[in-house]
């Protein structure tokens, strides 16, 4: 039987929300690529993608007010030709949109920040080490202050990505963001009926003997199963594995073992854009498809329900 027979209707307590779509371009391959996402996410949950002109430069560049100035008036000049484009011409048609740039883009902003903004921010800039993605100030203050997750394509991105979610990968390390990233993860899978992997990396050595591994593995297992509502199973594909090794590399393995459309990790606040921690930078940085970064915590109540239920699968296991 086919899944989308066995459940008609979606369960909607842990349905997100994306209406306001920010998406960032520097008309690379990487935006194109990110964009395919951005008009698949739009068109599933009937939001609007706001365009807004961003650029990459080298860091030290980018600290110089004037050097920032003129290199994001180029890309103004730029991004509408862009749209015009035959194949992202084709694509925004089936979705709401709006081109904004200079005091149009300040106005809209500043507009849309009193009605809370965006619920995803979409990066398509190609940047890479040493380079810092710049957007216009006012748009940096709007992200800033409505810690949207953003969704980011590094350099290794593979250009003939079609933007379909149908398999995703959350990374989970327990972590107080990461717990936050598990609700995007699970209701996308849901919202899209994809393969969820959620993948725990134990770093450092791998136990020597296969007893000892087979039971670190199982505790951690229990603990991720205890993040997915029991519902879940029905409507998504749901596997959990328990890797050891170096997390970032275990983390993109495993996208490639699954071929994964989607990976999506906790992290802290805008800075994550450029200095997102080593293991999320380095996950950004290798992934062949978009990786989703989530800021925030999870609810202090739901944290501390999550962690007495996984102390108390733990307990049984252990008996």
């Amino acid at each position: 039987m086919q899944m989308s027979e066995r459940i008609k209707e979606k369960p909607e307590s842990s349905r997100l929300v994306f209406d306001n779509i920010l998406f960032a371009t520097d008309l690379s391959v990487a935006s194109e690529v990110t964009l395919r996402y951005a008009v698949t996410l739009a068109r599933q949950y009937h939001g609007k993608i706001y365009i807004v002109p961003a650029i990459a430069i080298d860091a030290i560049t980018a600290i110089g007010e004037t050097a920032r100035q003129d290199a994001l008036h180029k890309a103004r000049t730029r991004v509408s030709d862009w749209a015009e484009k035959g194949p992202v011409f084709a694509r925004l048609c089936y979705v709401r949109h709006e081109i904004f740039v200079g005091e149009e883009l300040e106005k809209a902003v500043a507009r849309l920040m009193e009605q809370q903004a965006f619920d995803l921010a979409v990066n398509g800039v190609a940047s890479r080490q040493g380079e810092a993605v710049v957007l216009e100030p006012t748009l940096e203050e709007a992200v800033r202050r409505t810690r949207c997750p953003v969704m980011t394509a590094g350099p290794e991105v593979l250009a003939t990505d079609d933007g379909k979610v149908q398999t995703i990968v959350y990374g989970a390390d327990f972590s107080p963001e990461s717990l936050e990233a598990s609700r995007y993860a699970i209701s996308l899978a849901q919202e899209f009926q994809a393969r969820l992997t959620l993948v725990h990396v134990v770093e450092g050595a791998e136990p020597t003997m296969l007893r000892d591994r087979e039971r670190e593995a199982r505790s951690y297992a229990l603990w991720l199963s205890k993040l997915v509502p029991d519902e879940a199973r029905l409507w998504s594909e749901i596997e959990f594995a328990v890797e050891f090794g170096r997390p970032a590399e275990r983390i993109l393995h495993s996208a490639w073992e699954s071929h994964a459309n989607l990976i999506v990790l906790g992290a802290h606040g805008l800075e994550r854009l450029v200095t997102p921690g080593r293991n999320v930078r380095q996950v950004m940085g290798n992934s062949w498809c978009p990786v989703i970064t989530v800021p925030g915590t999870l609810d202090g109540e739901k944290q501390e329900r999550f962690w007495r239920a996984a102390q108390a699968a733990s307990r049984g296991h252990a008996e």
